[in-house]
């Protein structure tokens, strides 16, 4: 039997003999951990004080995980305030995705759709200077906010709007570049406050 030969290219040549570029994403992905730490702490104060909330969201814990392989990129997750059941699902969600974006969306099913997707569909229709984009996908697992699967919130018109309205999910996202690291900390908190605010009125 012949043996395959497993070549590395040049690039990988030179990566493979550079300890450097891993040490350094390990320290991006522990400086992520300690930022999404620090977030969680000030949602979790936001969440507590805020009105319409029901207490069992309230009474949750900051969950915070990690992954290697996101269409083949390292992630890291915050969800707060949040429940996954089969039926229903309430979730803030925090992303950091290697090479992309970090991200914040409010994903809502079941017994929390019912609740809360007027408030949101109001609190889209106000004047923002947040861009804001909308899950039109029949998968509410697909994070990467791209043309096919989500669409500003801005350029959806009345009649689109009870088109979603019949979905049995809503998904609604904001993205913040890589590039505004130092000030991703207000950034967010910001955006969380928006949709606090949506949810309260």
């Amino acid at each position: 039997m012949q043996r395959a030969k497993i070549r590395l290219s040049a690039k990988e040549m030179a990566l493979v003999l550079d300890p450097a570029w891993i040490l350094t994403k390990r320290s991006v992905m522990g400086k992520t951990a300690v930022l999404l730490g620090s977030l969680a702490d000030g949602y979790r104060v936001h969440t507590l004080a805020a009105w319409g909330l029901p207490d069992h969201l309230k009474g949750r814990f900051p969950k915070i995980s990690r992954g290697e392989n996101y269409q083949g990129l390292p992630y890291m997750i915050l969800d707060y305030p949040a429940i996954f059941d089969k039926t229903d699902v309430f979730a803030i969600r925090t992303l950091f995705w290697w090479g992309h974006y970090f991200s914040l969306t409010l994903h809502l099913k079941g017994e929390y759709l019912g609740l809360y997707l007027p408030k949101v569909i109001r609190g889209l229709q106000k004047p923002s200077p947040t861009t804001w984009y909308v899950s039109v996908s029949e998968n509410e697992w697909v994070h990467a906010v791209q043309k096919e699967d989500y669409v500003n919130a801005r350029d959806i018109s009345g009649k689109e709007w009870i088109g979603i309205a019949e979905r049995p999910f809503i998904k609604v996202v904001s993205i913040l570049s890589l590039e505004q690291w130092d000030d991703l900390h207000s950034l967010l908190e910001t955006l969380f406050l928006e949709i606090l605010g949506w949810l309260g009125h």
